[in-house]
């Protein structure tokens, strides 16, 4: 056994000699000519965002190019989607293969993609990661990503919209009175409504008609959203008893053009009439202050208060003060007069008594006369005005050094959904403003807004954080009253590539106030936005089964392929395991950088053997983030190395020993290798003399050209 281990040994070092020499040979002649490949670029160039449609499988043509000049060899295609839940696509190739053999520099190839959408997507865009893996002509290995955007038109889902929270004020209606109708309009459905009409129907001017408008328009109902819509409603004077149907209607156009309607009837109560008769009230014989009147001057304002209808007024109250904001003239008698009844045809006096303050200017105040009655169960006002004229010219001067107070709009209230917003995502911008003005109301409110630019720090390019979703960033309201509201959602969508920070968005007003004075005004929100960190590896290869004791290698890459960089990277392996590499701090990674763990550990048990690996970093604010991955090893015993030696051997019938198993292995190995070398041997050797042949066919011809030249010149000599 000992004789045959040493001839092994000796083949061995022989082995390594002509090996070394071949080897050495190549070098120094490939070497001599040879200079380093580049580094390829590959990238998709088009795009990047593509329409794709729920229900279909959709071919999307990306086109990939090297913008380097130097070859890249054997590229794999890699899609990656973005982290979400009930990830709805699934892309393939069309060709079936993610391989291309190759890329030659500032060449460009077109892939087809097969994207298959679910038919239950919901409208929206969705993020998609196309990592490229390939090697330059030197056998380097290089990875770059592309990021492209789906955005899914879902033609199979449909709008659903929802009448509910019907109320009638008040609760029933009595005839030849009136009342207001109200719902509230939901849009349950995931798509947006478009040109939204609800309108009510089935009205007829002898039981129940509209008093006014009888439809409101909506220019986009976002999905998830609510409006209260109200009508005011009239019932005929000689109507019976009963319920009678208001039908609402709704029409509009979902995200795919198609159009939508839905009915729904409501039954208003009739208290009815037996004879049809009301009362109503009016103000004759208004008799308005004459002359001009000076400070704690009274003055009077009197009328009659006439029932030109055919029953009764019953609870009569009648109000006099200053419109407006008041202060300027007072009510020196009581200011408000109440009567029990006032028969049909009947009437009666009053008279109210008013002075200037020495808050008041030199002109002309109004007393707003209101007038509140019951009419068949029902509280009927109305209003009237007349008119004083003041003097005190002490406080003429000090009037016009005093700046008239102006109508102001504000945002009172604003809430992003979600409140930290992510880059590459839509949000949802609920705000509500506030027409601060105590007793001025506003008018032809233009509200737009003015989206914060952004500046990137790779590239020094400006643009745009946020973008409108399927709407303009304009919006008109009719009017605001005095410290009145409105609301308003907008759904925006934010750049994949903002950086991760508090963006300002600024909200500009126009509007007019009573007078037709224009004025603007200008509010800001902030928006938080914040970048999903992405860490990738490449494979980790954990075997399922070690031997106890004996080591075990582990190496894998680590990528960060988000848009923000990292600190504080870590890799930690723990568990049934003895390792002198338990925690390996990495420290800093940019974005678009890799790097890489290395390190070894031997199991302890034999059998079961948890091993838990925990990759942890830090997001730019300072949150920290774990990905943590759990393995099971199986350990086996240890095998002595004299059982492994000894492993194969026998006796013969003989009683000769045989070779062990694995030297005839090891033999039988290394003969097929040097063959190989050998057969290499000589087919360089051919190659190389065939180019000698070629350069020696080369160098004749040369010189048989010559000498036909020559000859030629000879005879042109003779």
């Amino acid at each position: 056994m000992g004789k045959k281990l040493k001839a092994l040994m000796v083949f061995l070092v022989v082995l390594q000699m002509v090996f070394g020499g071949m080897v050495n040979a190549f070098a120094e002649e490939n070497e001599e000519d040879k200079e380093p490949a580049g580094q390829p670029n590959v990238t998709i160039v088009n795009g990047p965002v593509f329409d794709v449609v729920a229900g279909e499988v959709n071919e999307v043509n990306i086109n990939v190019k090297n913008l380097s000049s130097s070859i890249a060899k054997s590229v794999v295609l890699m899609p990656k989607f973005a982290e979400i839940t009930d990830n709805p696509l699934k892309i393939t190739t069309k060709s079936g293969s993610t391989n291309i053999v190759g890329i030659s520099g500032n060449a460009s190839q077109t892939i087809t993609l097969l994207v298959d959408v679910d038919k239950t997507a919901p409208t929206q865009t969705y993020t998609v990661d196309i990592k490229f893996s390939y090697f330059n002509t030197d056998g380097v290995n290089y990875d770059s990503t592309s990021t492209i955007y789906f955005k899914v038109k879902n033609v199979n889902t449909e709008g659903s919209m929802l009448l509910e929270n019907f109320s009638l004020e008040p609760d029933g209606l009595e005839a030849g009175g009136t009342g207001k109708i109200s719902a509230v309009v939901r849009n349950r459905g995931p798509l947006n409504i478009y040109d939204v009409e609800v309108s009510i129907s089935d009205l007829d001017p002898a039981v129940i008609s509209a008093v006014g408008e009888s439809s409101k328009k909506f220019p986009n109902f976002h999905a998830g959203t609510q409006e209260t819509v109200s009508f005011n409603l009239s019932a005929g004077a000689e109507v019976a008893a009963g319920s009678y149907p208001v039908t609402f209607n709704i029409v509009g156009k979902d995200e795919n053009n198609k159009e939508y309607k839905m009915s729904q009837k409501y039954y208003v109560s009739v208290g009815g009439s037996s004879s049809g008769k009301k009362s109503e009230l009016e103000i004759r014989n208004l008799a308005e202050p004459e002359g001009v009147y000076g400070v704690n001057q009274n003055f009077d304002v009197a009328f009659e208060l006439f029932n030109k209808g055919d029953a009764e007024a019953k609870n009569i109250k009648v109000t006099a003060k200053e419109y407006g904001e008041g202060g300027n003239i007072v009510p020196k008698s009581s200011s408000v007069i109440s009567v029990d009844k006032l028969e049909p045809g009947a009437s009666c006096p009053v008279s109210f008594t008013f002075a200037a303050t020495g808050a008041s200017v030199t002109r002309n105040y109004t007393v707003e006369l209101a007038v509140e009655y019951e009419q068949n169960g029902k509280t009927v006002t109305f209003n009237q005005y007349a008119g004083a004229n003041v003097s005190n010219p002490d406080n003429d001067k000090e009037d016009e050094d005093k700046k008239e107070s102006k109508p102001k709009i504000i945002v009172s209230e604003y809430k992003a959904d979600p409140i930290i917003v992510n880059a590459g995502e839509e949000f949802d911008l609920y705000m509500t403003f506030l027409n601060t003005h105590a007793v001025k109301n506003v008018k032809n409110v233009k509200m737009f807004l003015t989206m914060a630019e952004e500046t990137s720090k790779d590239t020094e390019s400006t643009g745009n954080v946020f973008t409108p979703v399927d709407s303009s960033n304009t919006f008109y309201f009719d009017s605001i009253p005095s410290k009145g509201t409105v609301t308003k959602q907008m759904r925006l969508f934010t750049v994949p590539d903002a950086q991760p920070k508090t963006y300002t968005l600024t909200v500009n007003f126009e509007y007019e106030d009573e007078e037709g004075n224009e004025y603007t005004a200008t509010e800001l929100l902030g928006i938080n936005v914040q970048q999903m960190t992405k860490v990738e590896t490449s494979e980790i290869a954990m075997p399922p089964t070690a031997e106890v004791g004996m080591p075990v290698s582990l190496y894998f890459d680590l990528y960060n392929t988000g848009k923000v960089d990292l600190s504080n990277l870590k890799v930690v392996i723990e568990g049934d395991i003895d390792t002198t590499t338990k925690s390996v701090y990495i420290g800093n990674c940019k974005s678009g950088e890799s790097s890489y763990y290395e390190g070894s550990f031997s199991v302890l048990n034999e059998g079961e053997n948890n091993v838990k690996l925990t990759i942890s970093y830090d997001d730019p604010s300072g949150k920290v983030i774990e990905k943590v991955s759990e393995y099971t090893i199986t350990g086996t015993a240890p095998v002595p190395v004299d059982d492994m030696m000894m492993e194969g051997e026998d006796m013969n019938m003989e009683g000769g020993q045989k070779m062990p198993v694995s030297i005839n292995a090891i033999i039988i190995s290394i003969i097929a290798v040097i063959a190989a070398a050998v057969i290499a041997v000589i087919i360089y050797k051919k190659i190389k003399h065939k180019k000698a042949e070629k350069y020696i066919e080369a160098d004749d011809d040369i010189f048989d050209d010559e000498e036909t030249d020559g000859g030629e010149d000879n005879k042109l000599d003779r």
